[in-house]
């Protein structure tokens, strides 16, 4: 019998492989963020191959108006990939790839401001 441990290191028996051996990096982006008006804001932007990135997150909306919310939006260039509505006290965790960039929009009033943090964890191939 043959499998992938959790760490990604590779298991042989018979000489047959089941995990890649394409070494990869991984980075961390943590960040607040405060929106005050409707126009959408760019929380991350790819710059490596949107296909061959992997792109794990949380996006927490921690204070806003009541009954507000936020859309996040995964961008392919101008193009819409998926959007997720966010409520005030909310939080989304995602692992993605395909998109090379992320926007926030929230939706008036902005009195008080929406205000929550991003995690976001890019895993990318070397070379």
């Amino acid at each position: 019998m043959s499998g992938c441990s959790s760490n990604n290191q590779t298991l042989v028996v018979g000489n047959h492989e089941c995990c890649s051996q394409t070494p990869y990096v991984q980075d961390k982006l943590c960040a607040p963020y405060t929106l005050t008006t409707a126009t959408p804001q760019v929380i991350y932007a790819l710059n490596t191959n949107p296909t061959k990135t992997f792109v794990s997150g949380t996006i927490s909306l921690d204070s806003g108006p009541t009954g507000g919310e936020v859309t996040v939006t995964f961008l392919l260039g101008a193009t819409v990939v998926e959007t997720d509505t966010l409520p005030v006290g909310a939080s989304l965790a995602f692992t993605k790839n395909g998109f090379t960039s992320i926007t926030l929009t929230g939706v008036a009033p902005f009195a008080p401001p929406y205000q929550g943090e991003f995690c976001i964890t890019p895993r990318y191939p070397l070379g």
